[in-house]
């Protein structure tokens, strides 16, 4: 596409391609990243929008992880990580720490700025091997190339252990989508409710585990606000037996998709009828077990 990428443009491109692919009539639904041109072209081409929820946790994530507190403190571990990168000596001396302590041999890890999952096993992986990291840069080998060595605090470690426990759901959330080989439009809708119950603030909860919960609930809660587009989410979580029972949902809302689920099959069950040119009466009623 070479002209700008306005709502209005994509729209244009996406009405073609219905018509090219001869699906126009079957009102295809799209799936999109969270940009507001996208969503603006899918609403301008009258075609039904379904949020990549994979994107949608990321955005929800990042946006923890922009906090500044938490900004801070992921500063501190990169900068720690950099230096045992640099360092062909701290980075030898980890090893041998890493023996002594009889931890795992991993090597640290760096964050990837576009994957907030990149961040979490970070985080992660510094926690792991913290005994080891600690006893490297006390040792005497490292002292005596690098005079001042960034260290974490206490109170950093007990923040990145309540970063990584505070963003578990996530992570988790993370991997359902990215895991599955089939079609996932219908576990949106229960992972959401899921990660909103599970993101709840608890009594024991530091205010920084408090700040992430919040900060996550809020992004997540705002990507579903419409009824048109959540419905879509419910019908199809509707139409797969793990999910049908919709225990996320009010009773009154469960029984309002329920009513569209069936109104719609009727409704194709008819158009069926007269294609084949059958009706109603053609149909033999199910008279049940004998």
């Amino acid at each position: 596409m070479h002209e700008s990428h306005t709502g209005s443009n994509i729209a244009e491109l996406l009405k073609t391609a219905l018509v090219e692919w001869y699906i126009k009539e079957k009102d295809p639904a799209i799936v999109t990243d969270n940009s507001s041109n996208m969503a603006i072209a899918v609403q301008l081409a009258c075609m039904i929008l379904v949020k990549c929820f994979a994107h949608t946790i990321n955005l929800a994530s990042q946006r923890a992880l922009m906090l500044p507190s938490v900004s801070r403190l992921l500063g501190r571990v990169r900068r720690i990580i950099s230096f045992f990168r640099r360092s062909t000596t701290a980075s030898h001396v980890l090893r041998e720490k890493q023996k002594l302590l009889q931890l795992p041999e991993h090597k640290l890890m760096t964050d990837v700025i576009t994957r907030w999952n990149s961040a979490f096993d970070m985080l992660q992986r510094f926690l792991e091997q913290q005994p080891a990291i600690c006893a490297a840069l006390l040792s005497g080998e490292v002292r005596k190339t690098e005079k001042e060595v960034c260290t974490l605090s206490e109170s950093d470690i007990t923040s990145a252990e309540e970063i990584v426990i505070a963003l578990k759901p996530m992570k988790v959330a993370t991997l359902v989508m990215s895991e599955e080989s089939t079609p996932t439009v219908s576990v949106v809708a229960p992972l959401h409710a899921q990660l909103i119950h599970d993101l709840q603030e608890s009594p024991t909860d530091s205010t920084m585990t408090k700040e992430i919960k919040s900060a996550i609930c809020l992004d997540l809660n705002k990507r579903y606000l419409y009824d048109e587009e959540k419905d879509v989410l419910y019908v199809a979580s509707t139409m797969d037996p793990r999910f049908k029972a919709l225990p996320f949902l009010s009773e009154v809302k469960r029984q309002d998709i329920y009513e569209k689920v069936i109104a719609e099959a009727a409704k194709s069950q008819r158009e069926t009828g007269v294609e084949t040119g059958k009706t109603d009466a053609d149909v033999v009623p199910d008279q049940g077990p004998v």
